[in-house]
């Protein structure tokens, strides 16, 4: 899972939500937020069974503890629960315009800290909040488990068309342009700090999902 051109904000091309009507209006820029928090999508599925009194095959004792003490399934498991952390953080700072008591800065660090920030500062300075929740497709791309500190790529399809750019004392939709992406390619650094993992950076790729 709207900035302008204005001197207070970076550039739309740079940022993940959309945080103004003043926005230019390049032709397919994806105009929606890098910062906010998660949408844990849960799946859940239900199986069907034949007789009443059919019974269902035990779960593999040997294939649960390969999972738990693969330590590549383990760090990426760890890595999207951050991600999703750091996104449920983000869509609580956007809905409010600020970091107060978000837990942001638990979860997002160095560049990716810094991008929400100023985010945050232009909705402020133009009177705009997100409103509603993204939709997140994550999956951990690639891993380096044996570098200090540790790394992870997270590669997302996020889907902002219920993630919407209002004016904070109206709940007024602000206007965008209408070629912007709400569905697009984006791209997570993830690394420890000390022994959290702890996002680091996060690029908005101009492509739809």
């Amino acid at each position: 899972m709207p900035l302008t051109k204005q001197q207070t904000a970076p550039e739309q091309a740079q940022t993940l939500l959309p945080i103004t009507n003043d926005a230019p209006r390049r032709r397919r820029r994806p105009v929606v937020a890098a910062a906010a928090a998660a949408v844990i999508v849960a799946v859940s599925a239900a199986g069907c069974s034949g007789g009443g009194n059919e019974k269902k095959p035990a779960a593999s004792p040997t294939s649960s503890a390969s999972q738990s003490t693969d330590p590549q399934a383990k760090a990426k498991a760890e890595v999207l629960a951050v991600y999703r952390s750091y996104w449920d953080a983000q869509v609580k700072a956007y809905a409010k315009a600020s970091p107060v008591d978000t837990g942001l800065d638990k979860y997002a660090f160095d560049k990716a800290l810094g991008k929400a920030e100023s985010e945050l500062v232009a909705l402020k300075l133009n009177g705009n909040v997100i409103k509603g929740e993204p939709k997140l497709s994550p999956k951990v791309t690639a891993s380096s488990l044996d570098e200090s500190p540790k790394k992870a790529t997270i590669t997302d399809c996020v889907d902002v068309t219920n993630w919407k750019l209002v004016k904070q004392k109206t709940g007024d939709a602000v206007k965008l342009p209408k070629e912007r992406l709400t569905r697009f390619v984006a791209t997570i650094s993830a690394r420890t700090v000390g022994e959290k993992w702890m996002i680091v950076e996060t690029q908005q790729q101009d492509r739809p999902c």
